[in-house]
């Protein structure tokens, strides 16, 4: 039976999936970055360079099936390596802030020189106990997201793979990927669409993500501010510290400063009275941003889309 008192959200819900998204990857960075024991921007070139490592799979579904499935490792000569350099570009970063995040990921064992001079990810990380857990972590994370997003009415418009059964042994590595594709559009959408470096990128997503958390998991507000021109007003934002920015997203206190300054000096955040950071409502009704609302909204439903077709049945 529904309840009679759950708010009733109108058909344009992006602007409350994009609070939905934001809190989704921040909480997926956690688990990535726990996992390998690192910072938020080395674990995005972690991503990044195994995506790019096994892209090519992808237009062969055999193959992309033997590769995520647990306890088969593909002949080396399957893997791709991808350059530094390559990496940097796809993330917006220098090149030296990328060289020394792989120099990082190397000691870690965590990736390793292939041909060309390139990176390769070591198909044997996935058995680390640490690495095994986080991939059950992520996939019951990524069931409730796409849960909630079919709760307000965002569902898949493609059918469920027809040997979705088959593929359930196989389906929480599968969902890892799916879900590290999303996570690097999204880091796609912020540098990109907002002309950010990665770091910066990622300390306005969690700005924002705190200034609005509240109104996000309140059903009431949620569905009062979730349309794409329902913003949220200044009165309802909630600063937060750099401090608490750095320790989220496992930076150096420095480096988020650093660049919390410059989104300071784009005029992208605000002080509050507090000297926490906010990201005023005149910056979200700005026609570009809501451009990216709507460009977050479409990659989200691909996510689910994709979800769905790798045989994610949800009600």
């Amino acid at each position: 039976m529904s309840d009679p008192d759950a708010p009733t959200f109108p058909p344009d819900v992006r602007r409350h999936v994009v609070r939905l998204a934001g809190d989704f990857f921040l909480n997926g960075a956690q688990i990535i970055t726990t996992a390998i024991d690192t910072d938020l921007v080395t674990g995005m070139i972690f991503l990044a360079i195994v995506r790019a490592n096994v892209r090519h799979l992808l237009d062969e579904p055999g193959l992309a099936r033997a590769y995520f499935e647990p306890g088969v490792m593909l002949p080396e000569s399957f893997r791709r390596p991808v350059s530094v350099y390559a990496i940097a570009r796809e993330l917006h970063l220098p090149y030296e802030t990328a060289r020394r995040h792989v120099r990082k990921l190397l000691a870690k064992g965590l990736c390793e020189r292939g041909g060309d001079g390139g990176v390769v990810f070591p198909p044997e990380v996935n058995d680390r106990p640490e690495v095994r857990q986080a991939v059950q972590t992520n996939f019951h994370a990524t069931v409730r997201y796409a849960q909630t997003l079919a709760d307000v009415g965002l569902v898949a418009t493609c059918d469920a793979a027809p040997d979705a059964q088959d593929m359930a042994a196989y389906m929480p590595r599968e969902v890892v990927r799916l879900s590290s594709d999303y996570f690097l559009n999204t880091v796609a959408l912020l540098t990109t669409n907002l002309k950010l470096e990665l770091v910066e990128g990622l300390l306005f997503l969690a700005v924002t993500r705190a200034n609005t958390l509240h109104v996000t998991l309140d059903p009431a507000l949620a569905a009062t501010f979730s349309g794409v021109d329902e913003i949220p007003p200044d009165a309802l934002r909630r600063s937060v510290s750099v401090y608490a920015l750095a320790r989220d997203l496992r930076l150096p206190y420095e480096t988020a400063r650093r660049h919390g300054a410059k989104l300071l000096d784009m005029g992208l955040c605000e002080r509050a009275g507090d000297r926490g950071l906010v990201v005023p409502a005149h910056v979200h009704a700005r026609a570009d941003f809501k451009a990216g609302v709507e460009d977050y909204g479409r990659v989200t439903q691909a996510f689910v889309n994709s979800l769905a077709q790798a045989g994610l049945v949800l009600a």
